[in-house]
């Protein structure tokens, strides 16, 4: 089951790992004070900016618009992010520079002191705000959202953690927010949604269902009983030798294959090795066999096609 498990986890996994890069950039003691004092003011001066950060992004496109209109006004807005509750210890924090109140496009720059260790291109307007909690060892966990998909009766986003590892950011946990799918988007209707319950430890809450249908009239959807409706919470423990959160999915009613079957991915092979157990019990059940057998027949043509 790994290799469908992997091939499922493969994109999501690719954007967590390579979102954020590392840097290695040493602020001068003048310019960490005049950033220190840019936070208050929320905009710096472009030539500062650009010593500081290096060249700035100011081409025509929508996605540099409002950076490229803040640069031609001699200043560049900024937003401040600190990672602990003294706003002005500016141990762990992070910067991010252009307007993204217009446009798309921002960089978002994170600090160790007076050290530059990471860079995310295409921080924008519609991501949610950076969000963090201290692990057991007193370093800051980072955690965003990300967007995979969006629209009418599908969608698909996931919690990316990143945690400070001295003068590293490094990813510990990528785990589904929501995944959504309705009738025609899959082969069969899902629906997950997660919550974060508590950061210390971190745990996750795991709302879920599932559906099956056929569209045999060619004009409308006949919905099948939901054979699945449930939810589990899930607790994530620091582990030092990979340097991970690591999901206790023994304690919970979902292992990681099966979490990884809510992606929006074609991994109807994972979500029916995965979820074995219960098939066989609906195959059991003679008002839910006919819209089993469905399912599986339409998985068999367009995976044998």
């Amino acid at each position: 089951m790994q290799p469908l498990a992997d091939k499922a986890a493969f994109v999501a996994d690719s954007v967590y790992r390579n979102l954020i890069k590392p840097a290695n950039r040493k602020l001068q003691p003048a310019d960490f004070a005049l950033l220190k004092r840019a936070t208050r003011m929320e905009m710096i001066e472009v030539h500062a900016a650009r010593k500081i950060f290096g060249e700035l992004k100011t081409d025509s496109t929508c996605t540099a618009k409002g950076l490229l209109d803040s640069v031609k006004k001699g200043n560049v807005y900024l937003q401040y992010y600190p990672f602990d509750r003294d706003k002005n210890k500016f141990d762990e924090f992070a910067i991010r520079i252009g307007d993204v109140r217009h446009c798309s496009g921002s960089e978002l720059y994170f600090f160790k002191g007076d050290k530059i260790i990471a860079k995310q291109d295409g921080y924008g307007r519609d991501d949610e705000d950076l969000e963090y909690f201290k692990n057991t060892d007193g370093e800051a966990i980072v955690y965003q959202l990300s967007e995979f998909d969006n629209g009418s009766g599908i969608w698909w986003n996931n919690y990316f953690f990143y945690k400070y590892d001295d003068d590293k950011l490094i990813p510990v946990l990528n785990e589904p927010e929501s995944c959504n799918a309705q009738a025609f988007w899959e082969f069969r209707i899902l629906w997950l949604e997660s919550k974060i319950q508590q950061t210390n430890p971190l745990t996750i809450k795991m709302v879920y269902h599932q559906q099956f249908y056929n569209d045999n009239n060619d004009v409308y959807f006949n919905y099948g009983p939901i054979f699945l409706n449930d939810s589990t919470s899930i607790e994530y423990r620091w582990d030092e030798s990979s340097k991970t959160l690591r999901g206790q999915y023994q304690q919970s009613k979902l292992n990681k294959a099966q979490i990884l079957s809510y992606y929006l991915t074609d991994n109807d092979y994972l979500f029916i090795n995965s979820h074995y157990k219960l098939l066989k019990a609906v195959l059991a059940d003679k008002k839910q066999r006919p819209w089993l057998l469905d399912y599986l027949n339409k998985v068999k043509n367009y995976y044998n096609h």
